[in-house]
């Protein structure tokens, strides 16, 4: 049991170091060392082998009928890229770069499932908000300086992208736009949860709350993203739909008070401080209009257009991989998108229509069990972190482009193990001599129990989290 609780504890620092990679692996590959940038995108990859290694030695990974059949399809997929480098004399390197992108985090979202207890998503959402603090500042500089400065630069001869006229689309400490569109959306989902329980948890002192507050909606307002804005938009709704879901009217009222409240505040920071960001972005909403139609007929799209390829993709596809980036680049020598810009298209076209559409309806199955244990956890425990947590990344595991966009890949898989260990229904377990002697949902903390129960003996104050 020892050794076990050890093995979990080093199974979440290494998904922490994994976290803070993903965020910090931009800063490495367009400031410290550009010239390393490629070998620096791969630099997660061992820490999740490592990861993998020790969940396995210690039975953490969950006989869960989900991952067994990724795994199923993962191996299947084997030899159909073994076919395609014989027959399409597709780059191997590239095939097994898309088979990576397809399958290689799977597992590690239900390790996360497995490992993870309530009070390590808490360190982990304390952390981030504190991490925010610092980097508004970072984002703050970029807005306000010129496209070829250096805070702006990538490790490409490219100039940053811009929101209208002149004003950057921000990239914080990520190589490109998405990195930082996701964080600042994520830091959205974990602050409404942060002030919905604060008085049930106390993640952090109010003055330390406000600040962060202030900071992570300037991640927000500074971004210069409309998918920033639609995440955003998800969340919300996510949080309201779980607060009505759960049991306690007052949680249903003081929760959408709550939100509301949050909305003005980042409404007056928009209008306010923030206003010269609020007119390029109404720029850039009208300039992506009259180019590329209605957001909401874009965002809707690809959940359509992808039927075409499937009675016109060949069997075998073009070669998996080989429509991301990465995998172009090491295949033609140029990172480009050679097949779809959309998900669900460009799957089918690299893998065919039949190991395309298994991998698109997987995600879809996996999409629906997650959210609807989400609603689960909101009606049976009063917990909407899930849901909340769901409204940033559902919609990206069952449409988003993470097979394409090596940071949304990371933030997606982390996101969903977040999700299933948050759905759990943990306890709370008072140890005596290695031996459990009473159990307490998870709901109370060690104070409340101390106060409930103060005839424990003194010995008893080994407190683990159990499902």
């Amino acid at each position: 049991m020892v050794n076990k609780e050890k093995a979990r504890k080093q199974i979440i620092s290494y998904v922490f170091l994994f976290y803070w990679l993903l965020i910090f692996e931009g800063a490495l590959r367009k400031w410290a060392f550009p010239q390393y940038n490629q070998i620096i995108f791969f630099i997660r990859d061992p820490i999740v082998l490592l990861i993998y290694f020790i969940a396995w030695r210690n039975n953490f990974i969950p006989k869960d009928k989900l991952l067994i059949v990724a795994t199923i399809i993962s191996l299947v997929y084997i030899p159909l890229i073994f076919i395609q480098s014989v027959v399409l004399k597709i780059n191997y390197l590239t095939l097994i770069y898309g088979w990576r992108v397809y399958f290689f985090y799977i597992p590690l979202a239900f390790i996360i499932k497995e490992s993870f207890r309530l009070e390590d998503i808490h360190k982990f959402i304390k952390q981030s908000l504190i991490v925010a603090i610092p980097l508004s500042a970072l984002i703050y500089l970029q807005y306000i300086s010129p496209r070829d400065s250096f805070i702006n630069s990538g490790y490409s001869e490219g100039l940053a992208f811009v929101v209208a006229g002149t004003t950057v689309r921000t990239t914080g400490t990520f190589s490109f736009t998405a990195g930082q569109t996701f964080f600042a959306s994520s830091l959205m989902a974990m602050l409404a949860y942060v002030w919905l329980y604060r008085k049930q948890y106390n993640l952090m002192s109010m003055p330390l709350l406000l600040i962060a507050t202030g900071t992570s909606m300037t991640h927000l307002l500074l971004s210069g993203s409309r998918t920033a804005f639609f995440m955003t938009g998800l969340i919300i709704v996510s949080s309201f739909i779980g607060l009505m879901f759960t049991k306690s009217t007052k949680m249903k009222f003081n929760g959408s008070i709550l939100i509301i409240l949050l909305i003005l505040i980042g409404a007056i920071l928009f209008i306010g401080p923030f206003s010269d960001s609020l007119d390029k972005l109404n720029q850039r909403f009208e300039n992506a209009e009259n180019s590329e139609g209605s957001a909401i007929l874009r965002a809707m799209a690809p959940l359509i257009i992808f039927l075409r390829h499937v009675l016109t993709a060949p069997v075998l596809g073009f070669g998996v991989g080989f429509g991301t980036g990465g995998g172009s680049q090491l295949t033609t020598g140029k990172a480009s998108l050679v097949l779809a810009e959309d998900e669900w298209s460009r799957i089918i076209l690299e893998s065919g229509p039949g190991f395309g559409l298994a991998f698109i309806i997987y995600r879809g199955v996996l999409t629906y069990f997650i959210f609807m244990k989400s609603l689960q956890s909101a009606r049976r425990d009063n917990n909407i972190l899930p849901m909340i947590f769901f409204g940033f990344i559902g919609y990206h595991l069952f449409n988003g482009q993470i097979t394409h966009i090596g940071t949304l890949l990371g933030y997606n898989w982390l996101f969903v193990g977040l999700i299933m260990a948050a759905t759990l229904k943990n306890t709370v377990s008072v140890v005596q001599d290695n031996k459990p002697i009473i159990k307490y949902p998870n709901i109370l903390s060690s104070k409340s129990i101390s106060k409930k129960h103060n005839k424990i003996p003194s010995k008893a104050i080994t407190i683990n989290t159990v499902v």
